[in-house]
């Protein structure tokens, strides 16, 4: 994906930023967050974004998990949860058109990011 893309911005992502939306509210509606950080006052956004420092950076899919709790889940929690966000990504990017497809590339990597520190 270009640097210079604002998902928000741009209308021709308006289905991605719908679908992201509706992939993180069922995250919380079906308990999955809870699951992961213990308690039902966390969040989670999913972005794609660059993630890493200067000539390190690479497209990735960002899932930002905010937790008033630390996470003290074990591996399996989160494979578990990536694993689920990857399942509904790829159902909703069926429905994306190739152009849209296309600027967001399919090579990114998953990081999960708790409180802002990478898992």
């Amino acid at each position: 994906m270009s640097k210079n893309i604002n998902l928000n911005e741009d209308i021709r992502f308006a289905g991605v930023v719908a679908d992201l939306e509706r992939i993180r509210c069922e995250l919380v509606k079906t308990g999955k967050l809870v699951s992961l950080t213990g308690t039902t006052e966390s969040d989670v956004v999913i972005e794609f974004a660059e993630y890493g420092e200067g000539k390190e950076s690479e497209p990735s899919i960002l899932l930002k998990v905010t937790s008033p709790e630390d996470f003290d889940g074990d591996e399996t929690l989160l494979e578990d949860f990536e694993d689920c966000v990857i399942g509904m990504l790829e159902v909703a990017s069926r429905e994306w058109s190739q152009e849209v497809t296309d600027l967001l590339g399919d090579d990114r990597q998953i990081i999960l990011l708790i409180n802002g520190e990478e898992c």
